[in-house]
């Protein structure tokens, strides 16, 4: 088979939605919606690379996007791609096709690629390996939604009374929010990055194209908690069909509204929706590196989900910028957030 490679202005919307929502793990990350929403994101450069064969079909695709990670004269030094899902394919060897001709094209462009899985298969792992992708274990949870009371049986006995009792203080999920209740979100979420996760958030225009694009088709979903006409919190889901509807970010003010548990309220307004509205499965979208303590994976793990581990891949396009990359971010910081 004689395959060829073509970008998304050489593949129409409609043959790539028909592709994504006809394959068992086609997602919302590997829709033009989601590369209209990057597109639209500083610093973000989408792309989307697709096998055909000798009729055009798609046997597979890849999509994620060019994070400029520090722009500025050593942007080069902090490009790296980030494919938010694993490529999908009908063909194996039109997955090594695509794989390689990847590698060929973004040696020039990032530092290096990174690749967040979402279903395992031995086929994959060995594709990925012969073309530079290294496999590093990482953890994720999923929750069936498909039963809304054995999902609440699951549920922790702590969770399902801080639920109750955040509801009984007047806490209320406001689905279908404005812009500027979703800025006030925005700035619970910026001032957890300054302070806790001490990473680089995503802009707010990341945020404004979401809710451009994806909220009209149902495609994404902001859950803001509130109490008293304040947003305290809040996560916003991209929506795959009725496959799945995944955490992206999720953010609370846990310490200023003790009683009313903004974290727990979010993630179970977002669980509570996927059962209501037949979508199969709730992601936590990762559960962090099995080697490492961590805190966050425990307060997932008591929403009744399963533990998995789809891992990631990384694929280092240039060893010396790579190093560079990484101890210069390290200094970074250090002097932006002491």
């Amino acid at each position: 088979m004689q395959w060829k490679l073509l970008t998304n202005k050489e593949i129409s919307s409609e043959q790539c939605l028909s592709y994504v929502d006809n394959h068992p793990y086609g997602t919302i990350f590997h829709t033009p919606y989601m590369f209209e929403v990057c597109r639209e994101t500083p610093n973000y450069e989408p792309f989307a690379y697709y096998a055909v064969n000798d009729q055009r079909q798609i046997k597979a695709m890849l999509t994620g996007v060019i994070q400029t990670v520090k722009p500025g004269f050593l942007s080069s030094l902090s490009k790296r791609a980030v494919m938010m899902q694993a490529p999908i394919f009908d063909e194996i060897k039109a997955l090594d096709f695509l794989l390689s001709e990847y590698s060929k094209i973004m040696k020039h462009k990032v530092v290096y690629s990174e690749v967040r899985n979402h279903y395992s298969d031995d086929r994959v792992n060995v594709v990925m390996s012969n073309n530079g992708f290294n496999f590093i274990p990482h953890y994720n949870i999923i929750v069936d939604c498909k039963d809304p009371d054995k999902i609440w049986a699951k549920i922790s006995e702590s969770k399902r009374r801080q639920i109750k009792k955040a509801l009984k203080n007047g806490v209320i999920i406001e689905e279908n929010p404005n812009i500027k209740q979703i800025k006030e979100f925005y700035n619970i979420l910026k001032n957890l990055y300054n302070n806790k996760v001490k990473k680089p958030l995503v802009p707010f225009e990341y945020f404004q194209a979401l809710y451009k694009i994806c909220v009209p088709k149902n495609k994404t979903r902001f859950f803001l908690v509130v109490k008293e006409s304040r947003v305290i919190g809040g996560i916003v889901c991209p929506i795959s069909g009725n496959k799945c509807i995944h955490e992206n970010y999720i953010a609370g003010l846990d310490e200023e509204y003790k009683d009313s548990y903004p974290s727990v309220m979010a993630t179970w307004a977002s669980i509570d929706y996927a059962c209501k509205n037949g979508i199969e499965k709730f992601d936590f979208m990762g559960a962090g590196s099995p080697d490492e303590d961590y805190g966050v994976r425990d307060f997932k793990a008591k929403f009744g989900g399963s533990l998995v581990e789809p891992g990631r891949f990384i694929a280092t396009h240039s060893i010396l910028k790579n190093w560079i990359a990484i101890n210069g971010f390290k200094l970074y910081q250090k002097l932006k957030y002491i």
